[in-house]
């Protein structure tokens, strides 16, 4: 896949030429996940590599990975404010951040129209400061989380709501957070939407 990114880089199609190094980079962050996955509960997570980092920009990339993913019924919004700073390792974020995008993504995929054509999917990525804590939002107003997955959400294995899931993304996420001193909380699922909460203190 790397080597036909690579001679797509060199297209003369603007289209291609546009969406080529965003291929590259998800190559890249693809191969990364599957390595972390490989080696999940064989060994631990790296200890995070933080860094003060402005959380929209950040954002953004996440999105751009994501659109890439979504059917055009699925609209992507970023209203992180622009000076909110995060004290982070980027990459382990952007490994959080991208799963839950996905999640939603993918329950908005899957919703099925029971009366009438159904309405445009939504994913919102907000996030805001309390004194020395970070909180960052995302919510979709897909059909909500099956009850029967709830308890044991960032249980690994146990959490793949759809099928060929592994139940990984959630549990990996979740740790990643939580070497930050943070947490991931489901502040809500029903069948208006779902919203998670990403809570990063900064380092002391």
């Amino acid at each position: 896949a790397h080597v036909i990114s690579d001679r797509l880089a060199m297209a003369e199609d603007p289209t291609v030429k546009r969406f080529a190094p965003k291929l590259i980079i998800s190559l890249d962050r693809a191969i990364g996940f599957l390595t972390e996955t490989l080696k999940f509960g064989r060994a631990e997570e790296p200890p995070p590599m933080r860094e003060r980092l402005a959380l929209k920009g950040l954002a953004d990339e996440v999105i751009d990975a994501a659109v890439l993913q979504a059917s055009s019924r699925v609209v992507l919004f970023n209203h992180v404010p622009p000076a909110l700073e995060i004290d982070a390792d980027p990459d382990q974020l952007n490994r959080v951040l991208t799963n839950l995008l996905r999640n939603a993504i993918q329950a908005l995929e899957g919703q099925v129209a029971e009366d009438g054509p159904l309405p445009d999917g939504r994913v919102i990525v907000s996030a805001w400061r309390e004194g020395t804590v970070v909180v960052v939002e995302v919510r979709d107003n897909g059909p909500g989380i099956p009850e029967r997955v709830r308890p044991r959400l960032f249980e690994a294995f146990q959490s793949a709501a759809k099928p060929g899931g592994v139940g990984l993304g959630l549990a990996i996420a979740a740790e990643l957070i939580r070497a930050h001193g943070g947490e991931i909380r489901l502040n809500g699922t029903g069948p208006q939407g779902t919203v998670f909460h990403v809570v990063v203190p900064d380092a002391v």
